[in-house]
């Protein structure tokens, strides 16, 4: 009988401990797209990836130009040309489509390769802030925001996002990054597409040799 008691005191002990233990948990989550673009590091890479983004789509839409001039050409003195001619014409056309496509998938692998390299440095230093910070204000984790599928209500996770975006901007240099050197860029999803879905100019014959 006092053995039966011990043990169901023992248990409500530990049931009040676990509660007071976990009523001190802090939880914490951080919008990581957010901190990317308000940042000043941010910002300055987003300029540099609009600055690329710029530069290409001006190259690519001359070519489309050149090869709407070309088809154009043919369709309106096709008739007048000897089988020869059009033949010559129907190359030069399929040459230049040609080197627009390779033009178009060396610029996207350029804007990807650019994209990787501002954005790396950015995250690795923002994860390492999180960590310091983290362990700095004794938060037992911190997440990543809208990654949680679920949250027990009594256990509320603070958005860290505000303190985190400014000891970034303020650190300098975290995690080896500088607040004004390469980090993450803007989305290069328009340009990428354009170039990745350059298709032969519509009505062009493919099969003519």
């Amino acid at each position: 009988m006092k053995r039966t008691a011990l043990l169901i005191c023992i248990t409500i002990l530990s049931a009040v401990t676990f509660a007071v233990a976990a009523d001190d948990i802090k939880l914490g989550t951080v919008d990581l797209p957010r901190i990317v673009r308000e940042s000043a590091a941010g910002k300055k890479a987003a300029a540099e990836m609009k600055k690329l983004y710029d530069k290409y789509q001006t190259k690519i839409t001359a070519r489309e130009k050149e090869l709407e001039k070309l088809k154009k050409n043919l369709v309106e003195k096709g008739n007048s040309l000897s089988p020869e001619q059009r033949a010559a014409k129907e190359r030069e056309l399929q040459k230049k489509f040609q080197a627009y496509q390779e033009f178009g998938k060396n610029a996207q692998e350029d804007v990807a390769k650019k994209e990787k390299g501002l954005l790396d440095p950015i995250m690795d230093g923002l994860e390492k802030l999180v960590k310091d910070y983290g362990r700095a204000n004794g938060y037992a984790a911190i997440a990543v925001k809208g990654s949680i599928i679920y949250n027990d209500a009594r256990y509320e996770a603070k958005d860290l996002s505000d303190e985190i975006l400014k000891e970034f901007d303020a650190a300098g240099k975290p995690g080896g990054v500088s607040a004004t050197s390469p980090p993450p860029p803007a989305r290069t999803d328009a340009l990428q597409g354009r170039m990745s879905s350059a298709g032969k100019p519509a009505g062009t014959d493919s099969g003519r040799k």
